[in-house]
This record gives structure tokens, sequence and C-alpha cells, in this order.
């Protein structure tokens, strides 16, 4: 017979970083409009995400560590390489932000707690994204009917 297992009862960790989270996001999402993927235009989560993605999962992984320069420097090569068109300083600005946001949510959270913001603020990019994507796409359609 096996032995049981007895799990310990963990107590909630705060409120949910809602505003914090919401900033953060709205951050990422005006870094991404200085984001034009050069090719073929594609609609996968990867796609749409673009190098927001990327530094998500590096600041997950704790890529860098705290250096807030070294996440910028990683994904401003990366939106050189693969955007048609440069990095704004105000993009670069935002993107920074929106890192040092992410920064501070993993000072003051525990390591599992921060890997659900993280998530939560990929949720709501990509979805501040696609709303976006919709209305141009429903507003060239009122276009040409006129």
């Amino acid at each position: 017979m096996r032995k049981f297992v007895m799990l310990k009862e963990r107590e909630i960790e705060g409120e949910w970083p809602t505003k914090q989270i919401e900033d953060i996001s709205i951050r990422f999402f005006n870094y991404l409009q200085d984001y034009i993927a050069a090719g073929v235009p594609a609609y996968s989560k990867h796609a749409i995400m673009g190098p927001a993605g990327k530094v998500l999962s590096a600041v997950e992984a704790d890529g860098f560590g705290e250096n807030v320069e070294s996440y910028v420097g990683f994904i401003a090569n990366i939106h050189d390489q693969t955007s048609e068109h440069s990095l704004s300083s105000t993009g670069m600005q935002e993107l920074k932000n929106g890192v040092e946001g992410l920064l501070q949510l993993r000072r003051v959270s525990s390591q599992r707690m921060f890997h659900r913001y993280v998530r939560a603020v990929d949720y709501d990019v990509f979805y501040r994204k696609i709303k976006q994507i919709r209305e141009r796409s429903e507003a060239k359609k009122e276009a040409s009917k006129d």
C-alpha cells in the first residue's frame, strides 16, 4: 500500500495586481505599435506578439537577472532583425517601462505567482493586438463597401 501524500494548504498571496498587470500590458502593446513583421503577414500567436513574447519569456526565465538594459538590448536586436521599421525612442521607452514593471512584480511576488502574472500579461497583450487587428480589418471592409 502506498503512503499518503499530505499537501499543505497555502495562504493566498495577497490581492491580484490588476492595475500593474494592465499597465505592463499597455506598455508592451504600445511598444508593438512600432513592430511590423517583415515578409508575409502571419496571424499565429508568436507572429502577433513579435518580440514582446520573447521578452516575457526571457524575464520569466530570469535570462538577464535584474538588468533592464540587457532585456531591452536583446529585444531591440530582435526587433531590428525582424521588423520593417526600426525601433523608435518612444517604443524603446515603452519596452523599458514594461520590463521594469515586470521586474518589480517579480521582486514582490513568489516565483509561482510571478509565472501567473506573466501569463496574464501575455494574454492581455495578445488580446489587445487581436482586437486591434480585427478593428482594422472591419474598417477596411467598410471602406471597400463605399
